[in-house]
């Protein structure tokens, strides 16, 4: 039956808990845990129970010892196992049970599209970034840290979504030494005609904008510095020279520049690229959080990096006949809405908070927060264009994620009880983001809400 929500129909609702309940079921779970190789036999440890233990530990405030994992199954479920018996179960097998989830759920995701400003433009727009923290050092074998002074072991995680319908591309656990280029390189098959990949310094890869550029999507990038580019004059191509190009600006008191241009010292891309002028005082601070990094490395800052830090330098393969400079320089900054999704992992679902364990026990845990996190991703993109149509404001994620949050132990006992009143859950869920949950635009500040709606040509 259709669930009703304040006297309509909703189909989108009826979906979403149909999706849910689809991948938390006995049965369903049961089956991938002989499938993935996770069980073998039967075992009075059942894959529910498995993940009962999971989202317990998941929604704690404290990472629970594995002692009380195996009072919480005798507790709920009567059968009594010891803290040995719990921690047997943590093996390749559950890691690979439990990535089959995840990857059910995003198979299944629900397109729920803004289609509105520039965003009519792209059939996706999507942005991608990673977030990377430290766990314990007895994991530095499996997840080696950063390198040099820095953490010896640590987990960086790589997410891409498309901010106009809420889908997720990417959602993958990687040690914290894989660099954001290697990622780049390993998901741009997933690029399809007519997207908008917006990415920044870490993910800028010559031959990754031409896969998108062949693929009929497009860009728009920070360019890395260490990425050469020239300029074509009389025929010839000739390097920029950007102490020279600087100086230039600055006595013409140039703000900010625009060119055609070929990046790569082989592939020679032609792109346009956007240079800004920045600030001494953001140049100052670039240098010094360069400088520090670069420390813990034992590494100096080159003079090149030096002169690059004076310059925003954007890229894309959009045409100025599409969006013009100013749109484009505007749009670059949405790709800071990861940041904010980053920020309420870390600050409201904790999922850097890790007390010391096996490797595949914190592979698990890591991966049922993120589930869970998806689930409630899916609640507010459902709830963001159903209140986007009707009222033409948007929800903030913070506010939105501390309610769900604050909700996720009765989401926890709904999910492992075969996800009875998940809907009653999911309507109150709706009723509270509709009160107090607006997103707020800060002082001389632009929202999210204009940044969609910019004009263009």
């Amino acid at each position: 039956m259709f669930i009703i929500y304040r006297g309509v129909q909703d189909p989108y609702l009826k979906q979403l808990n149909y999706k849910v309940k689809a991948v938390f079921a006995d049965s369903y779970l049961r089956l991938k845990a002989f499938e993935t190789g996770f069980c073998k036999k039967v075992s009075k440890f059942s894959p529910p129970m498995f993940i009962e233990s999971l989202l317990f530990d998941a929604t704690a405030e404290i990472t629970k010892s594995l002692n009380q994992l195996a009072i919480n199954i005798n507790k709920k479920y009567h059968v009594s196992i010891t803290k040995q018996g719990v921690e047997q179960r943590f093996t390749e097998g559950a890691v690979k049970y439990i990535q089959s989830l995840i990857g059910y759920q995003l198979s299944q995701q629900i397109n729920h599209s803004i289609d509105v400003g520039w965003f009519k433009l792209f059939k996706r727009v999507l942005i991608k970034d990673s977030t990377k923290f430290d766990v314990s050092e007895n994991l530095a074998k499996q997840l080696p840290g950063s390198g040099g002074n820095a953490s010896k072991a640590g987990v960086c995680i790589q997410y891409e979504f498309d901010i106009k319908a809420g889908e997720v591309n990417d959602l993958t656990i990687n040690p914290a030494n894989v660099p954001d280029t290697k990622n780049a390189s390993q998901t741009i098959d997933k690029v399809r005609e007519g997207d908008l990949i917006i990415r920044d310094l870490g993910y800028s890869i010559i031959s990754c904008f031409n896969t998108i550029k062949k693929a009929g999507a497009y860009f728009i990038s920070r360019l890395n510095v260490t990425i050469i580019v020239y300029e074509m004059r009389e025929n010839n191509l000739f390097e920029i020279d950007f102490k020279k190009l600087h100086k230039t600006m600055e006595e013409s008191k140039i703000k900010r520049l625009e060119k055609q241009v070929f990046i790569g010292e082989k592939e020679k891309l032609p792109v346009r690229i956007i240079l800004e002028l920045m600030p001494e005082e953001i140049v100052n601070e670039r240098l010094r959080k360069r400088n520090a990094h670069n420390k813990k490395k034992g590494q100096k800052t080159s003079d090149n990096y030096k002169i690059r830090t004076c310059f925003n330098l954007y890229i894309t393969n959009i045409s100025e006949t599409v969006l013009e400079t100013d749109t484009m320089v505007k749009i670059y900054k949405i790709r800071w809405q990861v940041e904010l999704i980053f920020k309420a992992w870390k600050s409201i679902f904790g999922i850097d908070n890790n007390n010391p364990m096996k490797y595949e026990r914190l592979i698990c845990l890591l991966n049922i927060r993120l589930l869970l996190i998806l689930i409630n991703w899916e609640v507010f993109i459902y709830k963001r264009l159903q209140l986007y149509k009707k009222t033409g404001k948007l929800l903030s994620i913070n506010k939105c994620f501390k309610t769900l949050q604050e909700s996720s132990k009765d989401l926890k006992e709904i999910l492992t009880n075969n996800c009875k009143k998940l809907i009653q859950w999911f309507e109150q869920m709706s009723r509270l983001f509709e009160s107090h949950h607006w997103l707020e635009t800060k002082k001389n500040k632009i929202g999210l809400a204009e940044l969609m709606l910019l004009n263009t040509f």
